[in-house]
């Protein structure tokens, strides 16, 4: 008579056991034994050792043998993705012996017995691809539209493979199983609601808002993403929206899924390999939705947050094939669509990848050694380009390319560039500059990463530049004087045309303390020009001062003047404007004073004169001032000084008075008599 069907034990192993537990068993089967039965449970799969078996299926007068199995063949292998009943009666046509593995214990049993792990996920890929050619073929009624749709995403997924590891084991049956619950597959409208958030946040209504958010590199956006996002990128991170993917009708809930796995983490977790840590799940969900057609259905600013994904890959079919779907997407692109920018990002890529095989750019993250060749690389400022986008009067965003595509060569990659060659290139500057792989990055980015800082004591920079009054040289302009460089976020601003219109009707105040006015703003030199006349217009008075043109933050980087909170709008949006600085610098260049102001909030002149009074006095008779101190107060004598020394000091201003061995007064010493006390209580 023929054994009953054979299953694994049910026993748990004590800890110490696992190993054996998570080795496959093998297990001898007599001639005539029933291994497995149609219609029984089972979660048990078998890779045929030596022996023949026979498969049948149908009962008593119905049963009907199918097929025979041989040494090195699989059965049972569908009960790996979800156990079962059995669509078939297995029995030893000879003695057998066969390699069994259980649900529970196939994918532990990667490590302790990988070859045979491998044979039996090449046999479930095998039956799969198979169920997905039927599929093809299929009414649509046979399984429901949407179902149908979706499992044919899923299997797509497979196209390239010939096994599975044991992730990939378990994203398959978590996709499987999400085919068995109606209600995922019916998206609902809350989680509709959530993709649609997280694409009005990435996806802005103007190409140039994108660009700024997407190359931005902003802790205030980062910051941002973390709050309203932090708890979904964790939910998708564990597949909770993975059937998002399967829904072929809806491609942008693709899209969304795509951001938080792919965008969001390289916000989060900026610089750490932390940013990295979901691209090969992402990367299978986006080649799966790309075989089964949904690029078709997706705008190109919607798709060029799918090819990124491709290219962040560092396989080389994975570049290739972001060539071939961005190529598709370009052809419905206006020559001076901002998008075809990223042509010359994809194609870079590709040419790294094609000669070192990975982005030497994140080896020091991901701990990796350099070679020789890529520390060459690394070093080699070439590589790098400014994107070549310009912004149009009305603040929009256009692609500044070639007029005619021309053939050039870059490591090992050949290919046809969009980028303007130097007689092609506009006058204007760009705003954004390609570093690298992961290294996109917004000119102001780069300025306030690489913008000094002054510190009190410091010699003061030297500089060449353009003013309203003609080219200067700094230090040359400084001479013997006492000299107050001042900066203004913008020209045409009312806050800084008040200021200059007030420092113009102190000329005579500036004049009479020997002092050099001038002024910066990030702005052209034709526009201060423009400026002046109306300040002079509406504030009654004549600029007599020179403002320096730092149009590229050249002068603004080198005193740290940079606002890293507050940026430009109109025509100007996102740039750098500078903050209301103030550096106050004597005759041998040394910076005195500095003080700094809010964009939204104007100077007190009468301060910066007072400071300015209390600075010379300081450095002509070696005293300090106190709170409040204007000229014409009393003085103190500063801590080093002894009381003998101060007494001669300071004898023909009456002599000083001692409060505390360290609060001495003394009047000011460019007055002629002592102010506020007789000069018999010193």
């Amino acid at each position: 008579m023929a054994s009953k069907a054979y299953a694994l034990p049910t026993t748990v192993a004590e800890p110490s056991d696992v190993s054996e537990v998570t080795t496959m068993q093998t297990v001898k089967f007599r001639a005539g034994d029933t291994i497995i039965s149609e219609g029984e449970d089972g979660n048990t799969a078998f890779l045929i050792a030596s022996g023949s078996v026979e498969v049948g299926v149908g009962q008593e007068s119905q049963a009907k043998t199918v097929g025979t199995l041989g040494a090195g063949e699989v059965f049972g292998e569908m009960c790996l993705i979800d156990p079962g009943p059995r669509s078939a009666t297995i029995r030893a046509l000879t003695d057998a012996e066969c390699v069994v593995t259980s649900y529970g214990e196939f994918i532990p049993s990667f490590q302790n017995d990988p070859e045979r792990a491998v044979v039996f996920m090449k046999t479930l890929v095998r039956r799969l691809r198979h169920m997905n050619s039927l599929l093809s073929v299929a009414p649509a009624e046979v399984l429901g539209r949407r179902i149908q749709q979706s499992l044919q995403v899923i299997l797509a997924g497979l196209e390239e493979t010939d096994a599975l590891s044991g992730a990939g084991l378990e994203d398959l049956r978590r996709d499987l199983h999400i085919l068995l619950q109606i209600e995922r597959i019916q998206i609902a409208a809350a989680e509709v609601n959530k993709a649609e958030e997280i694409l009005e946040y990435m996806l802005r209504p103007k190409i140039e808002e994108c660009l700024n958010l997407w190359f931005g590199k902003s802790e205030q956006t980062d910051q941002e993403i973390w709050t309203r996002f932090g708890a979904d990128v964790a939910l998708a991170s564990k597949g909770h929206y993975d059937h998002w993917a399967l829904n072929v009708e809806h491609p942008r809930l693709l899209v969304a899924l795509v951001i938080m796995l792919d965008q969001f983490p390289r916000n989060m977790y900026r610089d750490t390999p932390q940013m990295y840590a979901y691209d090969a799940r992402c990367l299978g969900l986006v080649k799966r939705g790309l075989r089964v057609g949904e690029s078709g259905r997706l705008r190109p600013v919607e798709l060029v947050l799918l090819c990124l994904v491709l290219t962040h890959s560092e396989a080389l079919d994975d570049q290739l094939r972001c060539m071939e779907e961005w190529d598709r997407a370009t052809a419905e692109l206006a020559p001076d669509d901002p998008l075809n920018a990223f042509d010359e990002i994809f194609h870079r890529h590709v040419a790294v990848i094609k000669r070192f095989g990975r982005f030497p750019h994140r080896n020091k993250l991901l701990n990796r050694v350099n070679t020789a060749a890529e520390e060459d690389f690394l070093g080699n400022s070439s590589f790098r380009f400014d994107l070549p986008l310009v912004r149009k009067p009305d603040g929009a965003f256009v692609f500044a390319g070639t007029v005619k595509k021309r053939t050039v060569k870059l490591l090992d990659h050949e290919y046809q560039t969009l980028l303007p060659d130097a007689d092609e290139a506009p006058a204007t500057a760009f705003e954004f500059r390609y570093g690298g792989p992961d290294h996109v990055f917004t000119k102001t980015y780069d300025q306030l990463e690489k913008q000094r800082y002054i510190r009190i004591g410091d010699s003061v920079p030297d500089f060449t530049a353009e003013t309203s009054m003609g080219p200067i040289n700094f230090h040359e302009f400084i001479g013997d004087s006492w000299c107050v460089l001042f900066s203004h976020p913008a020209d045409f601003t009312p806050v800084c045309t008040t200021e200059l219109g007030a420092a113009a009707k102190l000329q005579h105040e500036w004049s009479k303390r020997g002092v050099k006015i001038i002024g910066l703003s990030v702005d052209p030199l034709d526009d201060h020009e423009r400026w002046i006349v109306d300040i002079n217009d509406t504030q009654h008075t004549q600029v007599t001062f020179p403002i320096i043109a730092d149009k590229d933050r050249r002068v603004a980087m080198l005193f740290g003047m940079l606002d890293a909170t507050n940026f430009r709008h109109g025509s100007s949006l996102g740039q750098t404007m500078t903050v209301r600085n103030v550096f106050i610098i004597s005759p041998s260049k040394r910076v005195e004073l500095i003080l700094s102001y809010p964009a939204f909030i104007g100077r007190s002149f009468d301060e910066i004169l007072r400071v300015l009074d209390a600075l010379q006095l300081s450095a002509k008779y070696r005293v300090a001032t106190p709170v409040n101190w204007q000229p014409g107060d009393d003085t103190v004598v500063l801590p080093f000084i002894s009381d003998e020394e101060a007494e001669r000091m300071f004898a023909d201003q009456g002599g000083f008075r001692k409060v505390r061995s360290y609060l001495r007064f003394v009047r000011d010493p460019s007055l002629r008599c002592l102010r506020g006390f007789p000069l018999d209580q010193k």
